[in-house]
């Protein structure tokens, strides 16, 4: 029977989880070239197109919100660019911890990426020939990044939602639009924002990323210490387990709490890095 009922615990564990699997989706090596030089802390630029589009694709997912009531999660009511995304869930994390880590790292990645994600990237030039429109262009971060995630994963069949926002945002810059011309504008906005202005602003998504992935590893790393129990080794091989907390007994739960104590049994693969400073502040 499916359980009706997840404790504040149950839900961090879910929360941290689901985040930490997101970012590990997105900032790795397989997306990104790692540098031959050793001394280079630059992460910025994809492997091949489709590691972009699929980058995109997940960042999509975690700029979105589960569905309401998923695992008995409330959606959180917070304002800016945290809003209808994974990063309001984390943020309750980090206001009302269940673990004694220190989470501050952790609240000042969420903040960090939270503001970036509500300004704005400013194109002073932008020229949309399909609807005959050029000038100066503005568009909150977070929405030029969903529309384009999700216009490389749906087909326009599936792109009402994203009409309507592109509408907003035409209107927002003195143009107005039906609802077919915001059809057809579709492939101009992704080829200035998919291909362009978000291709110089990666690294700084990935960034962001990967401080709160370290965050979390920072947070977790006092309940990994504490529940890791070293067992006797078999055949050479040294056996653990994990004194799970006594509040959970769901065996789900407690899958997913190994999952993450396996996690953090060594640092994040992506060591924290820097975004080039040419393209930091860019758009």
């Amino acid at each position: 029977m499916e359980k009706q009922d997840y404790s504040k615990l149950d839900q961090e564990i879910l929360v941290l989880a689901a985040v930490w699997d997101l970012i590990g989706a997105m900032v790795h090596y397989g997306h990104f070239f790692k540098d031959s030089d050793p001394n280079s802390t630059q992460l910025d630029r994809f492997t091949t197109s489709e590691a972009k589009d699929l980058f995109l694709v997940i960042l999509s997912d975690f700029l979105a919100h589960p569905r309401d009531g998923t695992f008995c999660l409330k959606k959180p009511n917070v304002a800016g660019g945290m809003k209808d995304t994974h990063l309001a869930y984390l943020d309750r994390v980090v206001n009302n911890p269940s673990f004694g880590g220190d989470c501050g790292a952790l609240a000042d990645a969420i903040a960090s990426f939270s503001n970036w994600l509500d300004g704005d990237a400013v194109i002073e030039d932008a020229h949309f020939p399909t609807i005959e429109w050029n000038g100066k262009f503005f568009v909150r971060r977070k929405d030029y990044l969903k529309i384009c995630g999700n216009a490389t994963k749906h087909g326009f069949m599936r792109l009402n939602r994203t009409v309507k926002q592109i509408k907003s945002i035409f209107a927002r810059n003195g143009k107005v639009i039906d609802d077919g011309q915001s059809y057809i504008v579709i492939p101009d906005f992704i080829e200035r924002f998919r291909d362009d202005v978000f291709l110089a602003s990666a690294g700084r998504v990935a960034w962001h990323l990967n401080e709160i992935r370290w965050g979390i590893y920072d947070y977790l790393s006092y309940e990994f210490r504490r529940a890791h129990v070293l067992k006797k080794a078999v055949r050479g091989t040294q056996m653990y387990t994990y004194d799970t907390p006594p509040e959970l007994s769901d065996p789900f739960i407690k899958s997913i709490y190994w999952d993450l104590m396996n996690e953090m049994r060594s640092p994040p693969f992506v060591p924290r890095f820097s975004a080039d400073p040419i393209l930091f502040d860019l758009y």
